[in-house]
């Protein structure tokens, strides 16, 4: 069995979020589902409905 690890560094998830994410308009948004850890789960969740950047794309937790 594959061990699973957080979409962002190579810790173990905490739990799985469903989350926005774009690049350079908020409005073009791809809406998927993610494993994140508890460190960026909550880095996710303190950038609010401004998205959390990693890599050149912006993530905001839940697809509203």
């Amino acid at each position: 069995m594959p061990l699973t690890r957080c979409q962002f560094c190579t810790a173990q998830p905490l739990r799985e979020v469903a989350v926005s994410r774009w690049r350079d308009d908020p409005e073009d948004r791809e809406r998927i589902t993610i494993e994140l850890c508890g460190k960026h789960l909550r880095r996710l969740n303190k950038a609010g409905d401004k998205g959390h950047k990693h890599l050149g794309q912006f993530y905001k937790a839940g697809f509203w």
